[in-house]
């Protein structure tokens, strides 16, 4: 019987290898593909704690070419993965994405943690829409990362942010 291909995960914040959550990668060892970047647009933007949230894009108008990192996770590590990022509990959606591997040009389907779509486009509208959005989480913005060991309730912590973020007015 034929082994199964991996699930190939595109990471484009905190898992990057060099930021906070990297080392939830290499415990489970999760081997390194390469570097990648979206196909198409994607919008990301920085939410609460300095988390960063990939989301389909609103409009014809918004996204960016997004950089990341991809993965070939074990059903076990992917499992982790899930469990980290809170699909139990609505606060990111493990979806299908086709991202270019740097390098080569090849294309690439993978699968990549989305915000849930409960809130995805409010957190858009929140942070700034397409003002917000950026192209890579990078290090200046992990500087602001708030760990889950630091917040309370972990992941619950986390989706309860969001919505305290979402019913606040933005900054003017």
């Amino acid at each position: 019987m034929a082994e199964a291909t991996p699930t190939m995960v595109f990471v484009y914040g905190t898992l990057k290898r060099g930021f906070p959550n990297h080392p939830l990668l290499v415990a489970s060892a999760t081997p390194f593909v390469g570097a990648a970047s979206t196909a198409g647009s994607a919008s990301l933007v920085i939410g609460p704690y300095s988390v960063p949230f990939l989301l389909p894009t609103p409009s014809a108008s918004s996204g960016r070419v997004v950089s990341g990192e991809l993965y070939a996770p074990s059903p076990a590590a992917l499992a982790e993965l899930d469990a980290f990022e809170g699909t139990h509990i609505g606060v990111y959606e493990r979806r299908p994405i086709t991202v270019v591997a740097d390098g080569s040009g090849e294309a690439v389907q993978a699968e990549a943690y989305f915000a849930h779509p409960s809130y995805a486009e409010a957190l858009w509208r929140r942070c700034g829409g397409e003002a917000a959005e950026i192209g890579e989480y990078t290090v200046d913005h992990a500087g602001g990362y708030v760990p889950k060991s630091e917040r309370a309730a972990g992941v619950a912590g986390l989706i309860d942010a969001v919505h305290r973020f979402l019913a606040t007015a933005p900054d003017n």
